[in-house]
């Protein structure tokens, strides 16, 4: 029975051999269509768009919800293919990240579409002469605000993966890199769609070049964080370790955004949690400098955030004393975390749909705070306290009413809570059958290699981004470099990426002690990119 079953598979082997091949291997840059494709399907989309009006296409914003979702569902399918290889989970996520990927770029094609047609266009014909300027069709290429940024950010890092990804041993990219993709995506939705007056300093032909570099060059420094990150997890890095070092650096950043006065969502002091309330306004949702306690959260916020302080003592008992009981220990409260954020994010999300009356949560010692946002900081520098208090007192009168929670007022805020819950989630998931993981994955020298070729890029696309970015400055404000902080940021980001390639060039450094350059320059990054528009003042806090 055996032998024959062996004849019937050998002759079925023959017969499909014998038939030829012809699919998607066979063409020349075949391997690269799952990037192409996309290109060319969105170019489509925004042509019908022009061509036969609004109807033609669905609006920017549906477009990036279902990103979000191929994003998601690419992220689960090639990290799932890690401890069950399966090939069509791997065809699955290569397909909707590729789906992702379109849909994300549509929509901010659709986006610059649509802006130009909410000012008429105006912005290609002089306004004195009349003439009529081809190149100001680029004035409106949707670089406004950090929804923007964002957008193109989150298609810049799904471009560069499937890019990589252009090989089946490259395809495990997309596991690291999709999640925080979709976390990218998510704080757009978060910040809204709105549109925002573009300020007459900035409109320059440098603004798209500039920003443009910086979306791809934030997306393949992206994609090296991904491959670094798997790299010490070939590497035999322990995801105890992976624990200990995902908490210090949620603590540490959440203790220097808090001295710097940025976030106040959580308080440590009193365990509260609130959000910003806003009114409607002209432009959009405003947002109003004060705090709203939503009840339960902040308890609940305070024990995620102890159970992963004591996760990280355990592990650190682990190490030191080589105790399986503290690592055990260390395991539960791992999962406690995870179970304690989710419902953090829930409840969050409860209140801001079901919370009434926002207003009476407002004490009248958030007044000053209310009245010196109404008036801006150069405003209120030597109004009386009292007068300040007055302004913010007579707002609530007039508009506390119709003050309300909304999910946009504090975008970053809840994003952080999803990174937070992702990078606890990772750990728990790379401590599951860690054996097998590794196994499944290619070479140290691949991802090595991969490494390489991706910093070099980041590099090369920051260097470019410094250089486009000092033209534009001189331009719009008269000078080169003036120490501003984002302009700061960017160059330590680039010099971090710069130390990678001396070491390993001139010192042949490689491996572990490489991956960790490529870590800190991505963190450096998002420093840049989220840190510097929403903690300190400086002439990018527009993008905020």
């Amino acid at each position: 029975m055996s032998q024959a079953i062996k004849s019937i598979n050998a002759t079925m082997s023959a017969k499909e051999a014998a038939v030829p091949q012809i699919g998607l291997g066979k063409l020349p840059f075949a391997n690269f269509l799952p990037a192409i494709l996309p290109l060319a399907g969105a170019f489509l989309m925004v042509a019908a768009r022009i061509k036969l009006g609004a109807s033609a296409a669905p609006a920017d914003f549906s477009l990036i919800v279902l990103a979000v979702l191929c994003y998601m569902t690419a992220a689960v399918s090639l990290m799932t293919n890690f401890w069950a290889p399966v090939r069509f989970l791997q065809r699955l996520g290569l397909v909707t990240a590729s789906l992702g990927f379109f849909f994300n770029f549509s929509s901010w094609l659709i986006r610059w579409v649509a802006r130009g047609e909410s000012e008429n266009w105006k912005r290609m014909t002089d306004q004195i002469t009349g003439e009529y300027h081809s190149l100001w069709f680029f004035s409106y290429i949707p670089f406004a605000n950090l929804y923007d940024l964002s957008v193109a950010f989150a298609f810049g890092a799904a471009f560069a993966t499937l890019l990589v990804s252009n090989r089946e041993n490259s395809r495990f990219v997309g596991a690291l890199s999709f999640p925080l993709i979709t976390l990218i995506l998510l704080m757009a939705v978060f910040i809204g769609n709105t549109f925002q007056p573009l300020m007459p300093v900035l409109d320059s032909y440098w603004r798209p070049i500039h920003v443009g570099v910086a979306s791809m060059s934030y997306g393949v420094a992206l994609v090296s964080f991904a491959l670094a990150v798997v790299y010490l997890i070939k590497d035999g890095v322990k995801s105890e370790a992976v624990g200990i070092a995902v908490t210090a650096f949620f603590i540490v950043g959440y203790i220097v955004v808090w001295l710097m006065s940025g976030f106040h969502g959580f308080d440590p002091l009193s365990f509260s949690y609130g959000l910003n309330p806003v009114v409607a306004g002209q432009q959009g949702l405003i947002n109003i400098e004060a705090r709203v306690p939503l009840p339960g959260v902040g308890v609940l916020n305070g024990l995620s955030l102890l159970t992963l302080i004591g996760m990280a003592a355990c592990f650190l008992t682990y190490f030191i004393k080589n105790n399986e009981g503290a690592r055990r220990i260390g395991h539960w409260l791992l999962r406690a975390s995870l179970v304690l954020q989710v419902a953090v994010i829930a409840m969050v999300f409860y209140h801001i749909q079901t919370m009434n009356n926002v207003a009476s949560s407002i004490g009248s010692n958030q007044f000053y705070k209310i009245g010196f946002h109404l008036i801006g900081k150069n405003s209120a520098a030597g109004q009386p306290i009292e007068s300040i208090v007055s302004v913010g007192q007579n707002f609530m009168a007039q508009n506390g009413a119709a003050l309300t929670l909304n999910m946009r007022s504090n975008p970053i805020e809840i994003a952080g809570l999803f990174a937070m819950l992702v990078a606890t989630f990772f750990v728990a998931l790379i401590g599951f059958r860690n054996e097998k993981l590794r196994a499944n994955l290619p070479s140290l020298e691949r991802i090595d290699s991969l490494i390489y070729k991706t910093v070099g890029v980041a590099f090369a696309g920051l260097a470019i981004l410094l250089v486009t970015g000092a033209v534009w400055a001189n331009e719009s404000w008269g000078r080169y470099w003036g120490f501003d902080p984002k302009e700061t940021g960017a160059l330590v980001a680039w010099l971090s990426y710069a130390g990678y390639l001396h070491t390993r060039i001139a010192h042949g450094w490689s491996g572990r002690r490489s991956a960790y350059f490529a870590l800190l320059g991505f963190l450096l990054v998002i420093f840049t990119y989220l840190g510097v528009s929403y903690i300190l003042p400086g002439l990018h806090a527009y993008a905020g």
